[in-house]
């Protein structure tokens, strides 16, 4: 925006009058259009051979007079580039009055824009509850009950809508915990850690010695982990080892 400028530093006042005319045209500012005009004449007068020998200091003051001034003008230019720029993305007012008015106008842009968040924020809560409103209203009305259903209802002393409502889904009923002292080898395969192999071996340790005192010994006859005993508890139990056959015969206390 400020290349402008450069036409003022040629040599001489010939070129500044030019600068001056295309920002005034651009910016649409008469002021500027007059100070083109009127740099175009001194560029003219500089140039006659009417100064004789002071016409180099004559060229020279002009020279630096026309850099001056383009340094003075060149703020405002930007300036009103800039505002039209806002101008065109919709900023331009609010930019104005806070470049106007200072740091003053701050909290009054700040209410400003909680206005608007605030006025945004209703209407999209308006929308949602008419979009919700609409949706209730599209959807589809149930199905009138048949008569054959509402004498069925007479007859067993309920209403129709008893036989429309479904069926609550009962609670499944806990597994009971398996007896490692009773369960066959297919039955100790679920078990944590219990794998085939292993069920197998534990039917035969428990035939062997006549049942297990414990889930501990079963785990332990096994070579569970002790995560896998803890496991263990949970899902099974360990009934009392079975008598062995009752013989005839006198006890004695001493």
């Amino acid at each position: 925006m400020s290349s402008w400028m450069l036409l003022t530093l040629v040599p001489g006042p010939m070129f500044a009058w030019l600068g001056f005319g295309i920002i005034g045209v651009v910016s649409r500012s008469r002021r500027l259009i007059i100070l083109g005009v009127v740099w175009a004449a001194v560029a003219i007068l500089v140039n006659l051979e009417l100064w004789g020998e002071a016409q180099p200091i004559v060229r020279a003051v002009a020279y630096l007079a026309g850099m001056v001034c383009a340094l003075a003008v060149n703020p405002g230019w930007l300036r009103t580039m800039w505002q039209r720029r806002l101008d065109r993305s919709g900023m331009g007012v609010t930019a104005a009055r806070t470049a106007a008015t200072g740091a003053g106008t701050t909290p009054t842009g700040n209410r400003a824009s909680r206005r608007a968040a605030a006025k945004r924020k209703r209407a999209a809560q308006q929308k949602a509850e008419a979009d919700a409103a609409k949706s209730r209203a599209a959807a589809p009305a149930p199905e009138p009950v048949p008569d054959e259903a509402r004498e069925l209802a007479a007859e067993v002393g309920a209403s129709a809508d008893d036989l429309l409502e479904a069926p609550t889904p009962t609670p499944a009923a806990p597994a009971e915990p398996v007896d490692v002292n009773t369960a066959t080898a297919k039955e100790l395969e679920g078990l944590p850690g219990v794998t085939r192999a292993r069920a197998r071996k534990a039917v035969a340790e428990r035939d062997e010695q006549g049942g297990f005192s414990s889930l501990e010994d079963f785990g332990e006859t096994l070579g569970l982990q002790p995560h896998e005993i803890v496991r263990l508890r949970k899902v099974a139990v360990c009934s009392p080892r079975p008598r062995g056959e009752r013989r005839f015969g006198r006890r004695v206390d001493f």
